[in-house]
């Protein structure tokens, strides 16, 4: 049974729940779904000398992602010049700052895939801020991850956080929302807000990146966890997104899941005017995208060859599923390893409105500018190419900047600000 609302489970903790996801279009019919107390695991043996205890993400980025100088913004988009910038230091001495929130009165808070919380508020230093987070997997690609900003956080001080955790047999990534103090000190946990998103046994394709809606809904990106069936499975939580209540609930219909056919879905934006939301995710060896998500739709990653995960197949998939929702942009070859999305404001000029894209591998922000429909691109600008090395996670600031992570491990990670640059 794939997962549960802690607020459900806090009402009964034997008692499941059932759901149906209607118009997904892998399925003909309304699927039932169990929504159990209790989140089964993924379990696995892992042995010392696995290949998923090897972070990835703390192998310098000249050893495992060298640069690939002038690959352009995807196969078919011209690059165009773009909009000067201007840079600054926020925050320094960081490993592998997983994501960056703001909070409406100027602190930025990110998080180390290793389970530190650094916070830099208006006028201090950085500095550490308390969290406990009892059985942290930091395995490969998970960790601490995604976080997102409670819409209500001047009244109740909440911030939702992605992790990967085991415990007594359970094995998952979980959504648990966190009340933090007046003083920055410590974030006490208030509720696990969502629990039972597959966690893969060797840590592999997590996604958990967290968006909050205007109308205080959080949307989430999921991985396929390397396995072969989760995308294409109504009964999982892997390769999907969802769309949650602040609670854990469904923010829309029967069930918390919104998409589905994801092979790792690491970034998520919301259109400013329109309410469109976008995704980023990884591709194999080709074929990274930005999709427009549209409830119920199915985006066409299937693995699942012979029972085995085999990632030599489309990855959006028309010919197994007619009705595959087609990517707004595809990468082609080669991949440009997009992290984090986010919308430009009207701050950037010409630029205002494109979706900047953060990205690991090719050490660059993308800018993407959508056509009016917001179903392919126009034209593109590359920014920053190879100066800060991996750009893993972005965040809106009230004057237009983007607070950009890097990661590339060893201390050596910053959180940074990125502004058109003044004239």
């Amino acid at each position: 049974m794939p997962f549960s609302s802690a607020r459900r489970a806090s009402r009964a903790t034997t008692r499941s729940r059932a759901r149906s996801v209607v118009g997904l279009a892998a399925a003909a019919t309304a699927v039932t779904l169990a929504l159990p107390a209790v989140a089964s695991a993924q379990l696995g043996s892992l042995g010392a000398g696995s290949a998923g205890l090897v972070d990835t993400g703390s192998v310098p980025p000249g050893v495992l992602f060298p640069p690939t100088p002038g690959i352009g913004a995807g196969e078919s988009v011209s690059v165009v010049d773009g909009p000067a910038v201007e840079t600054g230091v926020v925050m320094e001495g960081l490993n592998i700052p997983w994501d960056v929130v703001r909070t409406p009165d100027g602190t930025v808070l990110t998080g180390e895939r290793g389970g530190r919380m650094v916070v830099h508020r208006p006028g201090e230093g950085q500095r550490t801020v308390a969290i406990d987070l009892p059985g942290l997997v930091r395995q490969s690609e998970s960790g601490l991850m995604g976080m997102a900003v409670d819409a209500g956080f001047e009244q109740n001080r909440e911030i939702h956080v992605c992790w990967s955790r085991a415990v007594g047999g359970e094995r998952d990534n979980r959504i648990t929302t966190f009340e933090v103090d007046e003083d920055w000190t410590t974030m006490a946990k208030v509720r696990d807000t969502l629990t039972g998103m597959p966690l893969g046994v060797e840590g592999i394709h997590s996604g958990c990146r967290l968006a909050t809606a205007p109308d205080g809904s959080i949307y989430v990106g999921t991985g396929d966890t390397y396995g072969p069936t989760g995308p294409q499975s109504l009964e999982s939580l892997a390769g999907k997104t969802l769309h949650i209540t602040p609670d854990g609930d469904p923010a829309t219909g029967d069930s918390v899941i919104h998409t589905i056919g994801h092979r790792n879905v690491q970034g998520l934006a919301i259109e400013p005017g329109t309410g469109r939301v976008y995704s980023a995710e990884h591709g194999p060896d080709v074929d990274d995208e930005v999709n427009l998500l549209q409830p119920g739709g199915n985006y066409g990653w299937n693995p699942n060859v012979g029972g085995q995960y085999n990632q030599n197949v489309p990855m959006t998939d028309t010919a197994r599923f007619p009705d595959a929702v087609e990517a707004v942009w595809s990468s082609g070859e080669p991949t440009l390893a997009p992290a984090d999305i986010e919308f430009l404001g009207p701050e950037w000029g010409e630029w205002e409105g494109a979706l900047a894209m953060a990205n690991l591998k090719t050490q660059k922000l993308v800018l993407l500018r959508l056509s009016e429909d917001g179903r392919s691109v126009v034209d593109a600008s590359v920014l920053l190419e190879g100066e800060f090395g991996r750009l893993r996670s972005l965040a809106p600031e009230p004057d237009g900047s983007l607070l950009v992570t890097t990661s590339d491990a060893d201390g050596r990670d910053q959180v940074l600000r990125i502004s058109p640059a003044a004239g």
